[in-house]
């Protein structure tokens, strides 16, 4: 049985995986969602994407946020991350799982690990964003306790049709 582990991302090389797998799970949505490209192109806009990649570290490490990495067998497969989105309030970001690892249970383990190191952290509630169209998604966030909830920041007039939000307490 393959061995998996869940672990804070530090050094650079974890950094360059889970930048990795950022970028897998952008082209995932458009091999998967091809007519929806210009709006992927807007929540993803391929440069400020980048940009942020480069800053992930700066934006989800330290006391106030958390950047885990998944590996199967010591090789990276998944990722996930979260950030201080309000005060007691963490959001969790850019969960992702490759297609070859997929159904292992490797996006539970990530998540039920992200809320567990926010709780630790003082977070009280975790919030998280998904497309309408990521149907396995919304099923584990309600399995693990996600209930539906309104936008909680603005969200641009072309993005408000395909972005569901999501809430639970920790």
């Amino acid at each position: 049985m393959a061995e998996l582990t869940v672990e804070l991302a530090q050094s650079q090389a974890e950094m360059t995986a889970v930048q990795d797998l950022c970028r897998s799970f952008r082209q995932w949505l458009y091999d998967n969602y091809p007519r929806h490209r210009p709006v992927i192109d807007v929540y993803y806009n391929p440069q400020k994407f980048e940009a942020l990649l480069v800053d992930l570290p700066q934006i989800h490490r330290g006391p106030k946020g958390a950047i885990l990495l998944a590996r199967l067998d010591g090789e990276p497969v998944g990722c996930v991350m979260h950030h201080e989105q309000a005060p007691g309030i963490a959001e969790m970001k850019r969960l992702f799982v490759s297609a070859a690892s997929r159904g292992r249970g490797i996006a539970a383990a990530l998540c039920e690990a992200s809320m567990a190191r926010a709780k630790d952290d003082g977070y009280h509630s975790m919030r998280l964003d998904t497309g309408i169209l990521q149907i396995a998604a919304q099923g584990l966030y309600r399995r693990l306790g996600f209930r539906q909830r309104d936008a909680y920041y603005p969200v641009p007039p072309e993005l408000e049709q395909i972005l569901l939000f999501f809430e639970r307490e920790l």
